[in-house]
């Protein structure tokens, strides 16, 4: 009896290892380049000075404000970080950079939300961080989060009623969500002291190629900075 076995992916960083670990030579490996794609993307890297973690990440913030402004006013923004720390610290620069802007608010969709509708929200959630990034359009998604206050997150994400989520790679993998602009704020995450961490840069290409495949018309921007 013959089997046919037929591997799918979104978005695959290491193609030929694995085509290698299942024994597909190269007639059985297709690999399809980002031009292929129906709606074009765009990426760009930034760099910033510093060797010391913290600081560089603050320097990113306004960048990363300004790059939102100027690419995706009102279209979903997913900014990953590398740690949990960073996605309460960027949501809340993000925050500060609001308030000196004519509508503080202006990352929440009023024309899918009501306030009332967004309060009853807000009164679900058990982290008081989120509680207060959420009444600016802002949420934040990470491990350390109850499974109910992650799920309100998405839900408001994916129905477009607030505009940005901050986020640790475990979403860029385990959740679908369809964004018209990614951005990742740093590869390298300090979680010991003398020890850094390097994410594999797969956990990036996962939104990065991901980003809202369906009722996209415009072209869609990733940018890195590290």
């Amino acid at each position: 009896m013959n089997l046919r076995v037929v591997g799918l992916s979104t978005a695959l960083a290491n193609a030929r290892d694995l085509a290698d670990w299942l024994n597909i030579k190269n007639f059985g490996l297709y690999n399809f380049k980002p031009s292929v794609r129906p709606v074009p993307m765009r990426i760009h890297v930034q760099g910033f000075p510093g060797k010391h973690y913290c600081p560089r990440m603050a320097l990113m913030n306004k960048p990363l404000y300004t790059a939102i402004k100027e690419h995706s006013p009102r279209k979903p923004v997913l900014i990953f970080v590398a740690s949990r720390r960073q996605t309460r610290l960027t949501a809340m620069s993000m925050i500060s950079l609001l308030a000196g802007g004519e509508n503080p608010k202006i990352w929440i969709n009023y024309e899918k939300i009501n306030e009332l509708e967004l309060e009853d929200y807000i009164d679900q959630v058990k982290d008081s961080n989120l509680k207060n990034t959420l009444e600016f359009g802002i949420g934040m998604h990470h491990a350390g989060l109850v499974e109910n206050d992650r799920k309100i997150v998405e839900k408001l994400f994916l129905e477009q009623k607030i505009q940005v989520l901050v986020a640790t790679s475990t979403l860029a993998w385990g959740v679908n969500l369809p964004a018209h602009m990614v951005i990742v704020k740093d590869r390298v995450c300090n979680r010991a002291r003398f020890r850094i961490f390097v994410h594999d840069s797969s956990c990036y290409f996962q939104p990065l190629r991901r980003e809202q495949n369906i009722l996209m018309v415009s072209k869609e921007n990733s940018w890195i900075l590290r």
